[in-house]
Order: structure tokens, then C-alpha cells, then sequence
């Protein structure tokens, strides 16, 4: 139903992963739930402050990453006209789990890794000998009780190199973390269809995608945009019946319901994102390999 051995518009793939939500939108609603409706409660009863939900985020990352892969495998099998089984699909996550867990620590590491490449030169600019923050603000607070113009206008002048800075740096992480968030957008998928390792799933990745790195990109922003619109049509309604049935409620509160509310949209968004990502695997298995994913049911 859902075989395919020619390469796909983005259309085609929105639309094939629209129709396979569709069409076993039940099961894969199940099985997110199985995961995330906990959660939910979790950070509900428990997350509301700093504290507790960067302590309830690192509690619930395995389960994140358990359901994840028992989604992915899902739908690969569903791809393949072999309905599977919930159990034997969190089975499935459950052997790759650790080969996943450091895969994703590889990734953190990649990403904090260009967050300082990119910050570099900024640190450079604020630590320099002829820089100095609290210096610069004491003076121009002197300057505004004296009435200096033109010495306000050149210190408006650093502060405006300064945030420039900030922009550029800023701009090139982004760039950063999009070009490696493109390379490495089907790692998930080729650990569980080829049982690669961490790095050798990366690698893969990165392989598959060498020769359409603009293409990837674009589908890439498409699954973002199209998963902020899934997001917000399921989101504006929890938020509107939150706000009616507690319009008074305290910071703590709204911390804990926006976190479990966070939790619950990933019933929805969650299995849309992977029947995405799996079809455009296969769809660039198909590009670069010539592979005929013409599995019949």
C-alpha cells in the first residue's frame, strides 16, 4: 500500500504521511499515549519549578527515547504491510535503546561543540583588553546625567557593534545546527532498519543525504513547519479549555500544566514526525541507492 520504488516530491511524501497517519492513526495514537500520558502526570504533579522539571526531563529521557524507536519501528513494519504488534514494537525499541542513548549523546556533544566554535570569536570580543562591560555601562550612565550627546551616540555605537556580534554568532550557530540537524535526519531510522551502531548510523546518515544536502535541508524546515501546524491545531484548544477551567492560577501551576500539556501535544505530533522521517529514508535509499522499496503487502 504504501511501497514505493521511485523517488518522491514533498508532496508526495506530506501526503503518504498523512495518509498512513490516517489510516493506522489508532495504534500509533496507543502507542504514544502508552509513553507520554505518564509523563504528562509527571511533570503535571511534580515539574513546577526550574528544579524539578530539569530533574523530571532527565528522569523521563529514557522513556522519550524508548517510544521514539517503538514508533520508528511501527512504521517501518507498516511501510513493509507487516502490521506489528505494540509489545513486540517496544521489544524492538527496547534492544536499541542503548545503541540510540549514545548515538543522541554523540549529537549533544557535536551541537555544544558548535555552540562554542561559534561563540568563540564573541568571547574573544568580551574578555579583550579594550573591553569593559561594567566600565562602558558606568560611563554612559555618566554621560546621560551630564547631557553629552555626542558621547552617548559613540557609546550606542560599541553597544550596537556588541549586539551585531551577538546576531552574527547567533546566526552562524543556527546555520551549524541546521546543517548537522539535516546530515544526521534519518540516524534514528537507519539504527533500526540496518542495526548500525551510534556512529555508524550517523554515519549512514550523513552518507545518504551527501548528495542532497539542499534537498534534506528544505524537507527539513517542510517537517518543522509542518509539525508547528499539527502542533497548533491541537494545542490552541488544550490552551483555551486550561484557560477557562483555571484562569487564576499561580506560576507553579501553569508551569506544570504547560509542561504536561507539552507532553500530551507529543501524542499527536510524535508519530506524524516519524512517519515523515521513515519515508524520507527510504525515499533517499531510493535517490542514492536505486533501492526498490517496492514491498508488497
Amino acid at each position: 500500500m504504501y511501497a514505493f520504488s521511485s523517488p518522491l516530491t514533498f508532496g508526495e511524501l506530506l501526503g503518504r504521511a498523512i495518509e498512513m497517519y490516517r489510516a493506522h492513526g489508532g495504534v500509533f495514537l496507543r502507542t504514544a499515549a502508552i509513553f507520554y500520558v505518564p509523563v504528562a502526570m509527571l511533570f503535571f504533579f511534580w515539574a513546577r519549578g526550574v528544579e524539578t522539571t530539569f530533574l523530571a526531563s532527565a528522569v523521563v529521557w529514557p522513556v522519550n527515547l524508548i517510544a521514539d524507536l517503538t514508533l520508528v519501528s511501527l512504521c517501518i513494519e507498516l511501510l513493509h504491510g507487516r502490521p506489528q504488534a505494540i509489545r513486540a514494537a517496544v521489544g524492538r525499541g527496547l534492544r536499541r535503546l542503548l545503541a540510540y542513548a549514545g548515538m543522541v549523546v554523540v549529537t549533544m556533544v557535536a551541537f555544544s561543540a558548535a555552540a562554542v566554535v561559534a561563540a568563540i570569536p564573541l568571547w574573544f570580543g568580551f574578555t579583550g583588553p579594550d573591553f569593559h562591560l561594567s566600565e562602558l555601562r558606568y560611563d554612559f550612565l555618566d554621560m546621560v546625567r551630564r547631557g553629552d550627546v555626542e558621547g552617548i551616540g559613540s557609546a550606542v555605537g560599541d553597544v550596537a557593534a556588541v549586539g551585531i556580534g551577538l546576531c552574527l554568532v547567533g546566526g552562524l550557530f543556527l546555520i551549524l545546527v541546521i546543517y548537522l540537524s539535516t546530515r544526521w535526519l534519518v540516524a534514528e531510522v537507519a539504527l533500526m532498519v540496518e542495526e548500525t551502531g551510534p556512529l555508524e548510523s550517523l554515519k549512514r546518515s550523513w552518507k545518504l543525504s551527501q548528495d542532497y544536502v539542499l534537498r534534506t535541508a528544505g524537507f527539513f524546515v517542510l517537517l518543522s513547519v509542518a509539525i508547528g501546524v499539527v502542533g497548533s491545531l491541537s494545542g490552541t484548544p488544550l490552551d483555551l479549555v486550561v484557560g477557562a477551567l483555571v484562569p487564576a492560577a499561580d506560576n507553579s501551576l501553569k508551569m506544570g500544566l504547560g509542561n504536561a500539556i507539552s507532553n500530551l501535544l507529543s501524542v499527536v505530533i510524535t508519530p506524524f514526525y516519524v512517519c515523515l522521517v521513515v519515508l524520507y529514508y527510504f525515499d533517499l535509499r531510493v535517490r542514492k541507492e536505486r533501492h526498490d522499496f517496492g514491498v508488497q503487502s
